[in-house]
């Protein structure tokens, strides 16, 4: 008579007999719609920090109450680069802005996970998503690679890159360097350092229903296949990045002037063209160009549509100033009106080439 084998650890759920409960799109319209993830990357100075520190004044000019902000900045850069730009945070939200100072792969998961924390409760309280920012993702790669060497080798990435060089280079036989060694066959670590950096980090982080800003620098870009092709430059870190992402902006300067140009505007048949943003809100700037891709007919989102039929009121927006009307505009025939809010044909094209 054979006995039963004890079961040890946990027994494998029959998932296909669980039940999962579903959202009312209106209900997840409602919590989620219309939040952002952007990724903007640039070279250094182009102004990746003054582009979120932007999204402040612009909150600021929609009227939003202090109550309803909340900030929170991941930071692995040094601290006097965001200090030296302290001046463009509107004085009323100070005290509502957060930095979180990181420097290792274990310091960014626990900044994230706070940071959820913090935005969920400020939701409850509010009915309003903050905002969550991560700068420089190239940070954030090198993290999940040093996190790998410490726990499988027992030494920093540095350490280790260090210690294979040199037993490669006593190799005569073997022409390869540290990194390629590294590699090894069937993909190396990288499946494990992407999975700490993917599906444990930021493929939650795509999925949190409140606003996030990822910044990075920029990387040359080889692939003939890429959407960066044109540019010849991508956003630095984990390639996967800007699948995590709705809009891709790059930022750049010639001298004084300063421009942005979006890579990628989930749910428009066409992009914008490049702004000069010298001297103005990049944020406000990417809004009002979203606005006229819209009225021009090229957005496929239906999130307005939906969200009305949730009943979610648009932002609060300053009312037009009224015209004082005329004796000679009463005059005038009731079609002219209309004329008037025609857009010129010539005009379509001044949003792809501004």
């Amino acid at each position: 008579m054979t006995k039963n084998k004890e079961v040890v650890g946990h027994q494998a759920i029959d998932l296909w007999s669980q039940s999962a409960t579903p959202i009312p799109i209106s209900q997840y319209v409602k919590e989620a719609g219309g939040s952002e993830k952007q990724l903007v990357f640039s070279e250094t100075g182009a102004g990746k920090t003054t582009y979120y520190l932007g999204i402040l004044e612009y909150l600021e000019e929609q009227g939003l109450p202090k109550s309803n902000l909340l900030m929170d900045i991941v930071f692995p850069d040094r601290p006097n680069g965001l200090a030296k730009l302290y001046g463009l945070i509107p004085e009323e939200y100070v005290d509502n802005i957060s930095v979180f100072p990181v420097t290792d792969y274990e310091d960014t998961v626990m900044a994230t996970a706070t940071s959820y924390r913090r935005q969920m409760e400020h939701y409850k309280k509010t009915g309003v998503y903050g905002w969550t920012v991560f700068e420089l993702m190239e940070n954030y790669w090198t993290f999940a690679q040093d996190y790998f060497c410490r726990k499988a080798y027992g030494t920093t990435i540095a350490e280790y890159f260090s210690q294979m060089q040199d037993i490669m280079s006593k190799d005569k036989a073997e022409k390869k360097t540290a990194y390629e060694a590294f590699s090894g066959p069937f993909g190396g670590p990288w499946p494990i350092i992407k999975f700490a950096h993917n599906f444990n980090w930021i493929d939650k982080v795509k999925r949190y229903p409140f606003n996030v800003i990822f910044t990075s620098e920029m990387k040359e870009e080889d692939n003939q296949d890429s959407v960066f092709k044109s540019l010849g430059y991508r956003p630095a870190g984990e390639k996967h990045t800007q699948h995590k992402v709705d809009t891709i902006l790059y930022l750049s300067h010639k001298g004084n002037n300063f421009f942005m140009k979006p890579f990628k505007l989930t749910g428009y048949k066409r992009f914008y063209g490049e702004i000069n943003i010298t001297g103005k809100n990049a944020f406000g700037e990417h809004k009002k160009a979203l606005k006229r891709l819209r009225e021009l007919g090229y957005a496929v989102s239906k999130v307005d549509d939906l969200e009305e039929q949730a009943g979610i009121k648009p932002p609060k927006k300053p009312e037009p100033k009224k015209e004082k009307q005329t004796e000679k505009s009463k005059e005038e025939p009731a079609e002219k009106p209309k004329e008037e809010k025609q857009e010129p044909k010539g005009k379509e094209e001044d949003i792809f080439s501004i």
